[in-house]
């Protein structure tokens, strides 16, 4: 089963990833460095934005199709939500419209995640996270460049909750990801929970979660 986590820059998407590895989940991180046309993108958006962001689309459902299992859960520090909002701010009508047609053909033919975990974040603190990452591709980034997409990301997150997807939201201002283990175990069972809606009655997951020590 395919989760994704959807989320703008520095929301914490590898920070969750990471714990939720501790938990015993198994998790896939992006690899932003097999994108050729990422920094050229970030440079050039009208030239090079569509490269981009096919290659994102293409390389991202690849990684789901090798990763995800019917009877496992395989966690995505990355969602093809995340894939239309950037579409939508980078490239122009008839850009994006190829992209989400390509978005559109692979999920006819891989499906669509059983679960979306949905970070949220202000763009004032997601900017302090980008600055003290110190990426290259990522330091022309501006707060405003961060809203946009921020909006972008709820509208196509409201759509797939109104076409009926499982969708879990998460405040990374309001706990850490890190320390919080409270939050991070009952989280691990929230998204057990969502699952086991996707499996019918004879089947149900059979997941033992890792019980964290407080920091």
């Amino acid at each position: 089963m395919r989760v994704e986590i959807i989320g703008g820059m520095g929301v914490g998407k590898t920070t969750l990833c990471a714990t939720l590895t501790r938990l015993g989940f198994h998790c896939v991180n992006e690899n932003l460095g097999r994108n050729q046309y990422l920094d050229l993108a970030y440079e050039d958006p009208q030239s090079y934005g569509v490269y981009s962001q096919i290659s994102f689309v293409l390389g991202n459902f690849f990684t789901f199709r090798q990763n995800a299992k019917s009877e496992e859960i395989s966690i995505f520090d990355y969602s093809i939500i995340n894939d239309m909002a950037y579409a939508t701010l980078f490239l122009n009508d008839s850009e994006r419209d190829v992209v989400l047609q390509t978005i559109d053909c692979m999920e006819q033919k891989e499906g669509r995640a059983d679960l979306y975990l949905y970070l949220t974040c202000s763009p004032e603190i997601q900017l302090r996270r980008i600055r003290n990452r110190n990426r290259d591709h990522e330091k022309g980034v501006t707060e405003e460049f961060i809203a946009t997409l921020d909006s972008h990301l709820r509208k196509f997150t409201a759509q797939a909750s109104e076409a009926g997807a499982r969708i879990i939201t998460i405040d990374t201002e309001a706990v850490n990801l890190l320390t919080d283990v409270d939050y991070i175990g009952q989280l691990g069972l929230d998204i057990l929970m969502a699952l086991n809606g996707v499996l019918d009655e004879k089947h149900p997951l059979q997941y033992e979660l890792a019980v964290l020590d407080a920091a």
